[in-house]
């Protein structure tokens, strides 16, 4: 499927071949798995909790494109990947949480059993802050990048993670449903759970690459209706696909209010594509490489059949 509307149209680029973005998840699959081969000190258990959860089959959308933003020199290549290693690690720790009994209660994540079912409800928790805190270790450590960026850097994904960013997306979510009545309050949930860590991802590669203001404000709009898509088309896939196209339990939303079971399919497959044409002007305004980004989006929304 080719998503489209007026000013958008989803095709890959001719001028980008996808193992380009293929080669930058592998590189990124290759330093998570050598952030957690060798944990000294760290009980077998929670080993296992954490490479169970970190390694299982996943796009790794947020490190890829922090990196295909950040197009790094030589130097910044590591430092590019560490820092979506450190992204991953926290979008992790928050699916852990999320996929909890006393949360969503599911069964399945990334084409296996969820942590908790895996290892037990505490070390699945504890497995989760262990990856909270091991991020910011990794950014801390980044030698080739200036101490004033890497306080930025954290900065960034501190915000994200915090009381009015992730954390706020999971309460609402948890216990404010039943206050969303209008499409504005549902994309500001989905703006919450999904939408900051898309941006803090593609901002951290933004500020990492030292683009000016006017460019970092860009990437951010893009970043955010990317997001807002991105969960949208969730949604979708979460009404009407099954749970191996999705890697993880469907149906879990419920009577919750969503674009979905408020508007009905349509209007939020429509409202899927406008925050996609509204992405596509603001990657182009970004003056970033847009080619491997759209032939990601491409292929990420083109696999995502619910959509349609």
């Amino acid at each position: 499927m080719t998503l489209r509307s007026a000013s958008i149209d989803f095709q890959p680029a001719d001028s980008v071949s996808y193992a380009d973005v293929a080669s930058v998840r592998e590189a990124v699959e290759e330093r998570l798995q050598a952030h957690v081969t060798t944990l000294p000190g760290v009980p077998d258990n929670l080993q296992g909790a954490i490479r169970h959860a970190l390694l299982g089959k996943s796009k790794r959308i947020r490190p890829v494109l922090l990196y295909l933003i950040a197009d790094p020199a030589t130097r910044h290549r590591d430092a590019a990947l560490d820092l979506g290693c450190a992204v991953e690690m926290v979008h992790t720790a928050s699916l852990i949480l999320d996929d909890l009994p006393c949360m969503d209660d599911a069964a399945m994540r990334r084409q296996r059993p969820t942590t908790h079912i895996a290892f037990g409800q505490a070390t699945a928790i504890l497995s989760a802050i262990a990856m909270l805190t091991r991020a910011f270790g990794i950014i801390a450590e980044l030698e080739s990048v200036p101490e004033k960026t890497r306080v930025k850097l954290s900065t960034l994904l501190s915000d994200a993670i915090g009381w009015d960013g992730l954390v706020a997306g999971q309460e609402i979510d948890v216990n404010g449903r039943h206050q969303l009545t209008s499409a504005d309050k549902i994309e500001e949930l989905n703006w919450l759970k999904t939408g900051v860590l898309f941006v803090a991802a593609a901002e951290m590669g933004a500020v990492l690459r030292g683009l000016d203001e006017p460019r970092v404000d860009a990437v951010r709009r893009f970043a955010r209706h990317f997001g807002v898509a991105f969960q949208t088309a969730d949604d979708l896939i979460d009404r009407n696909g099954s749970a191996g196209e999705a890697g993880k339990d469907v149906q879990k939303d419920g009577d919750k209010a969503t674009l979905v079971s408020l508007f009905g399919a349509s209007q939020a497959h429509l409202t899927c594509q406008e925050h996609l044409a509204h992405a596509e002007q603001a990657l182009i305004d970004s003056g970033v490489n847009a080619a491997p980004i759209r032939e990601m989006m491409q292929r990420l929304f083109a696999t995502r059949k619910a959509v349609a």
